[in-house]
């Protein structure tokens, strides 16, 4: 292609179409994820799954891109991208009806197990992630340029800009579009991105002409597939590892972070932002870096870059530990670590939302985009290959990612640990190291040097209780209990109040409940109240187990049969346990120990739904409104599936934070009870409140033992509550502004505006 005024206007105005294509695809990906986890479940192992379908899809699009690009005159892969965003349009169109409507509400007979998901799961996506892993490559050979050189640096442009679109595409849809319009109607925004796309190419097709596009007779593979040389087979190996390792990353940053901030809803979209951006910054600066250099140079900055990307990995987490743990200047940080609640007041904002995930992501994923373009300018070398150079090794990067993201989901956090994974990540460097010192004698040095700083900083970094305990903000050893597995991480904190240890439960990071139950008479209350009040509660079911507490206030009638207790971090009890054991609290011993229980590991909505069982009372644990994926447990589909699985005249019951909350479950249940601020109870039959017979229950030798040992006292257990429990005339609750599956309006509220927050930010930094 010609450097003229025309040709580089073209060339701008595809690179903003294809922003926007990147935009799009990363909102699609945000919003079809929350429609998938309703039929998979939302723990870390559906999601782990839901991210390797699509990105299965997307490596068998660049595989296909790549023959389909060098098959192709450049006006034509130019009309193959405007196919693909149509394709991708026309899915997006009606993926609420397939993902949601279809596959959750309509196929729940299909729930048959993680196998199953995946090939379910990936054959729904194939369609519109296949298209979307087909833009890069055939876009990589739209426009011929003048010499290969620039046509690598066109690649990286390509890259750098889909990325950064991608980039802003999730933090838009998180921040923005879901708050605005909800999942549902933030996925027309993305249809009209596409059709801005497909309709831009069409008109610069035809702008360019014939001639200009360079659509010459077809080009045919002259070839065949490209041929397996040893420098495709060791670029092909680098993405591979370049791609286990870049999913691992973001795996172990994003629970390290998760933990930090204490997340909430929010949390997710401004850390794939942050990761994605980077990554793009690096690819711009990798383009023009490379184009200064000649092959062997780029070859050296490549594993200088590499060297320095997992050496960084290493030392900022070293620096970040040495920091919070003796800087005096971070002692604020390191009691936030150590704090219940999550803190958004801007001061804390501004660490844990942007200094801290800058300086562990940024300069890692800068290296992976600048390695990207840099490795490109070496690889491209043929014109008549670049189609399937692109597409081959970015497939290849991405069965890397699935890899890594299995195998850190599977195996990595579960046999491993946060920080032994880590170790494992910061030692990939040592293979970089052998390849310089191997193939540039002068780099030697520099070689050996590198590899001595990897093996001390892994010698340095703590193990996996050490490196925890240190990013919860707990000196004493013996005052923290920590499990760790591929379902979330639970810790165990141990506090000295009023001469007692107290035992405070955390799940990755937020502070759920109280130990002894004593001391923790909210989730007691909301436990027993429902079953004191229901004639004969035989079967119960709650969600969530926390500390047992509200368990064991369900637990307290001697009709009860069976207590069902659902709780998607599977080592959840066993740390409980392990804190029973050694603080010899025998209520949550004999909790544990009840035959009526049955745990359950994993989503409780999923299971709920997909055990099919009925239940005369149903009860989550409290559960922050703002937490991410609290809004499953909050929407008006959610009460409804409660109402579905009671038996006759059972209770329904909800923690009621917000008066959204209210509304919503008034308009699931025709008979409606509760305690201002505390909790509802729904039924499809009128609610009998009658306090002598809650009276005469409590007094139930049964009841009173069981309260009595917890050190719980019967009348302080319903103090107050006679006044405040009341029926509610759910025909006087207004019907609008509820929370629904796919617009949680809660989850996304937040405690300042837009104009406050800025100015809060400001005065945080002085300015």
């Amino acid at each position: 292609m010609e450097r003229s005024p025309q040709g580089r206007s073209a060339l701008r105005l595809l690179l903003a179409l294809f922003f926007l294509s990147g935009f799009a695809a990363l909102l699609y990906q945000v919003a079809w994820q929350r429609m998938l986890v309703f039929y998979t479940g939302s723990d870390t192992v559906s999601i782990s799954l839901i991210v390797t379908a699509f990105m299965s899809g997307l490596g068998l699009g660049y595989l296909a891109g790549g023959r389909l690009a060098d098959a192709s005159t450049p006006r034509r892969n130019l009309m193959w991208f405007v196919a693909a965003e149509l394709g991708i349009l026309l899915f997006a169109a009606f993926s609420r009806q397939i993902l949601y409507d279809w596959l959750y509400a309509a196929a729940p007979g299909l729930a048959m197990g993680a196998a199953v998901h995946y090939v379910l799961v990936f054959l729904v996506l194939l369609v519109p992630t296949f298209l979307m892993g087909v833009s890069l490559p055939v876009l990589a050979r739209a426009f011929k340029l003048s010499v290969i050189s620039e046509q690598a640096r066109y690649i990286s442009s390509l890259y750098f800009i889909n990325t950064l679109g991608a980039g802003m595409g999730a933090l838009l849809t998180g921040v923005v579009l879901v708050r605005a319009m909800g999942y549902g109607d933030a996925i027309w925004v993305g249809v009209a991105l596409n059709a801005v796309c497909a309709l831009g190419a069409i008109l610069l097709g035809r702008r360019l002409g014939a001639s200009r596009a360079g659509d010459s007779a077809a080009q045919p593979l002259a070839d065949g597939p490209l041929k397996a040389t040893p420098a495709l087979m060791a670029w092909s190996a680098h993405y591979l590892v370049s791609g286990f390792a870049a999913l691992s990353l973001e795996l172990i940053w994003f629970r390290v972070l998760e933990t930090m901030i204490k997340s909430v809803a929010l949390t997710f979209s401004i850390l794939l932002a942050i990761y994605l951006i980077s990554m793009a910054v690096g690819t711009v600066v990798g383009g023009r870096m490379a184009a200064r250099r000649d092959r062997m140079g780029r070859e050296r900055l490549f594993l200088r870059a590499q060297l320095l990307l997992y050496g960084f990995v290493g030392l900022s987490f070293v620096a970040l530990l040495a920091a919070i743990w003796r800087v005096e200047a971070f002692g604020f940080l390191w009691e936030y670590l150590l704090s219940y609640e999550p803190d958004l007041s801007p001061r804390i904002l501004l660490h844990t939302y942007a200094v801290v995930p800058l300086f562990l992501m940024f300069v890692p994923t800068f290296l992976m985009g600048l390695s990207f373009s840099v490795s490109q300018a070496v690889i491209q070398d043929r014109f008549e290959e670049v189609g399937r150079k692109v597409g081959w090794l970015q497939f290849v990067n991405i069965v890397g990612s699935a890899l890594g993201a299995w195998c850190v989901t599977w195996i990595g956090f579960r046999l491993l640990g946060t920080a032994v994974l880590l170790k494992g990540i910061t030692l990939i460097g040592l293979v970089y190291a052998a390849v310089s010192f191997r193939r540039h004698v002068g780099e030697r040095w520099r070689a050996v040097l590198a590899a001595t700083g990897l093996v001390a900083l892994v010698a340095i970094l703590p193990g996996n209780t050490g490196f925890w305990r240190k990013l919860s903000g707990v000196q004493e050893h013996d005052r923290f209990i920590c499990l760790e597995n591929e379902s979330g991480l639970s810790i165990i904190k141990r506090f000295e109040r009023d001469g007692e240890l107290l035992g405070v439960v955390f799940a990755n990071g937020l502070g759920q409940s109280i130990m002894p139950f004593r001391k923790d008479l909210i989730h007691a209350r909301l436990g027993a109240l429902p079953v004191l009040l229901h004639p004969r509660p035989e079967q119960v079911a709650v969600i969530g187990l926390g500390s047992g507490g509200t368990l064991y206030g369900t637990a307290a009638r001697p009709e009860t049969q069976r207590l069902t207790c659902f709780e998607i971090m599977s080592n959840q009890a066993p740390a409980v346990r392990a804190y029973a054991e050694q603080a010899a609290d025998t209520a949550i011993l004999s909790l544990l120990a009840d035959p009526r229980l049955r745990l359950v590991a994993g989503d409780g909505r999923y299971q709920l739904r997909a055990m099919g069982e009925r239940y005369d009372v149903i009860e989550a644990d409290a559960l922050r409104p703002n937490s991410s994926y609290s809004g499953n447990i909050y929407s008006k589909e959610y009460f409804e599936l409660l109402r579905e699985r009671l038996l006759p005249g059972g209770y329904a019951v909800t923690w009621c934070p917000t008066p959204r909350v209210l509304r919503t479950f008034c308009q699931a249940f025709p008979h409606v009870a509760g305690v201002p601020g505390l909790l509802l109870i729904g039924s499809d039959q009128p609610i009998e409140i009658d306090w002598a017979a809650i009276q005469a229950r409590v007094d139930a030798p049964f009841t009173r033992a069981h309260l009595a040992r917890a050190g719980i006292d019967a009348e302080a257990l319903l103090e107050g509550l006679e006044p405040r429990l009341a029926v509610i005339d759910t025909d006087t609750v207004p019907v609008s502004d509820i929370n629904t599956d796919l617009f949680p309006r809660d989850e996304y509220e937040l405690p300042y505006t837009g104009a406050l927050l800025k100015r809060k930010l400001r005065e945080a930094l002085g300015l």
